[in-house]
């Protein structure tokens, strides 16, 4: 598969324009299904460099370990300078220190492994985020870029309306949306993802083309009382928000201006 493309610029603005349409519609429906699809092995595309919307591939810990594939999420680095990413916990179920892979140069280096790793379940009151502590990363390159557009900050609120993107490695490319719920642990917004795109990056696009981080996709939506699968793409998204988590691991979010 190849590598991610990055969007023109007035195309994706005119995606954001028009997600924004449909939030007077969309703010009054209920999702009764919340749930991140069952777990399975995606081709992961090639990545140039290590950051937010990379295929990761994870191989479990123990006798019984699985291996899985998602999307990282945002750049991180701990209190002592370790470098790190976040992605969803469930990419690490059951937890353990499942090591990570990425597809480079047409292998598959081992980067890191989960060090931190909390699944409680899909609940508005779950938590779902996991942190891999990064390693041996002389060979490729880091980049605090999100499909191109440099990540400057962190998101200090979200507002019913603003319009979310999130980006993962089965969708391919930036899906954005409405938000429709927004509580202290987590946001929902009106934007398609399937199997593969849990872990990555969800954000708030500036006017000027760069990031601010939100949260990392946990679960996705289709809107109706039937379980989500991953034979189709679901209509919503749904993201643990990362602030708290900074807070609480005590990590510094990695910009492009570090």
């Amino acid at each position: 598969m190849a590598a991610f493309r990055r969007l023109p610029r007035k195309t994706l603005l005119a995606r954001l324009a028009f997600a924004g349409i449909a939030v007077v519609v969309l703010a009054g429906m209920v999702w009764a299904s919340r749930a991140h699809p069952v777990r399975q092995l995606v081709p992961l595309p090639s990545a140039e460099a290590i950051g937010p919307g990379v295929g990761i591939k994870i191989t479990g810990s123990g006798r019984r370990s699985e291996t899985t594939s998602c999307t990282a999420g945002f750049l991180v680095v701990n209190k002592d300078g370790q470098p790190g990413l976040l992605s969803a916990g469930h990419c690490n179920k059951p937890a353990g220190t499942g090591k990570v892979a990425v597809h480079h140069g047409g292998l598959y280096p081992t980067v890191g492994a989960f060090t931190q790793s909390i699944y409680d379940g899909d609940g508005w009151t779950d938590s779902d985020i996991g942190l891999i502590t990064l390693k041996d990363l002389d060979k490729i390159p880091v980049s605090a870029e999100v499909d191109g557009h440099p990540v400057t900050g962190l998101a200090e609120r979200v507002e019913i309306g603003d319009t979310l993107c999130h980006l993962g490695i089965r969708s391919g490319e930036p899906m954005c949306g409405p938000v429709t719920a927004n509580e202290k642990n987590k946001v929902r917004f009106a934007a398609a993802s399937t199997c593969g795109d849990t872990g990555g990056p969800a954000y708030l696009m500036r006017p000027d083309g760069t990031v601010e981080a939100v949260g990392i996709l946990t679960a996705v939506s289709n809107g109706e009382d039937a379980p989500t699968t991953c034979a189709e793409t679901q209509d919503y998204s749904v993201a643990q928000l990362i602030k708290p988590w900074l807070e609480a691991w005590q990590l510094t979010l990695v910009t492009a201006t570090t």
